[in-house]
């Protein structure tokens, strides 16, 4: 029950547990005392009577069949086939209409895309050259970037004066040589499965 600290009233649940005669006694007596409560009970006493009254309908036994039959599942991962799209495209006369115009500007499009093609075929030599001489020059362009900011660079000069001395560059690649090959017998090394094993590693 659910009230403020004067008066206390049945709860939705305790109005189903009276209605199902499972109800506490104590439910039973502020019902008994409880004009509000008794007016309520009564209703849905009243509600729940007319309900039962009421007739109980049943399918039909090919109701299920009739209704599965007129839904329509797609499929997601099936291919439309040929006959369902030309049924669709050709079912009515404007949807014929609209296709013939629609393949008529194509083809129209196309045979004049290849007679402009046949008659300025010097035009589109020209075009290509030039864009094959521009694409050539900003080739070289980037590269002569690319160059030129690398010579600035502050490690350039260093690196100009080791290669131009054979001796520092024997020496430098030397170096690399060994460095790599430690860096390998290291990393071999802790790769290596130890060949037997460790003392007390069970304890």
């Amino acid at each position: 029950m659910t009230g403020d600290s004067t008066q206390l009233h049945l709860t939705s649940d305790d109005v189903d547990a009276w209605l199902a005669g499972v109800a506490a006694p104590e439910l039973q007596r502020h019902v008994d005392q409880c004009s509000a409560c008794f007016e309520l009970v009564q209703a849905e006493q009243a509600l729940a009577a007319q309900l039962g009254t009421l007739p109980l309908y049943t399918p039909k036994v090919d109701f299920a069949n009739r209704v599965m039959a007129s839904v329509y599942i797609p499929d997601p991962f099936a291919i439309r086939s040929l006959q369902a799209a030309r049924r669709r495209l050709l079912g009515s006369r404007k949807a014929i209409a609209l296709a013939a115009s629609l393949a008529l500007v194509l083809l129209g499009s196309m045979s004049a895309s290849a007679a402009w093609t046949l008659a300025n075929r010097d035009t589109l030599v020209a075009a290509g050259n030039w864009l094959a001489g521009q694409a050539a020059g900003w080739a070289w362009l980037g590269l002569r970037s690319a160059v030129l900011n690398l010579i600035e660079q502050p490690w350039f000069a260093g690196f100009r004066s080791l290669v131009e001395t054979p001796g520092r560059l024997a020496i430098a690649s030397a170096a690399l040589s060994l460095m790599y090959l430690s860096g390998i017998l290291a990393l071999r090394r802790l790769l290596a499965v130890p060949p037997r094993p460790v003392a007390h590693a069970n304890r």
